[in-house]
């Protein structure tokens, strides 16, 4: 599943946009790891600054779909919780835009903003 979503991320990303790489993957396994404790979690909003390609973004929803571990998804469902991607390049932006949309992210959004000053 990793794979997957870092060669959608990377067709999407062009040459403006911080591409997925071995950070991303090291991110994405450890969110699989942890996916039991962030599913009881049940978040409502999932915040990453700084989200280049939105890669780590859409493979959070994937764990929390219980799409990482082949899974059946939580029961009872949870509601998918509010993600917002932000970012000050407005290519990065775009890109995690697309990305979410392709992974059918419900309530997602990419915003652009230097760190938290466009979620005031």
């Amino acid at each position: 599943w990793a794979a997957d979503l870092a060669k959608a991320a990377r067709v999407l990303a062009g040459r403006e946009v911080y591409p997925p790489s071995d950070d991303t993957y090291l991110m994405l396994e450890v969110l699989a790891e942890d996916a039991a404790e962030l599913i009881s979690l049940r978040p409502t909003v999932c915040l990453e600054i700084g989200c280049g390609s939105g890669a780590l973004s859409a493979g959070l929803l994937e764990v929390l779909r219980g799409a990482a571990s082949g899974d059946p998804p939580p029961s009872p469902p949870t509601p998918p919780p509010l993600v917002l991607a932000v970012d000050v390049n407005p290519a990065a932006v775009a890109c995690a835009a697309g990305l979410l949309r392709s992974r059918a992210a419900p309530r997602a959004d990419a915003i652009r903003a230097s760190l938290t000053v466009g979620l005031r």
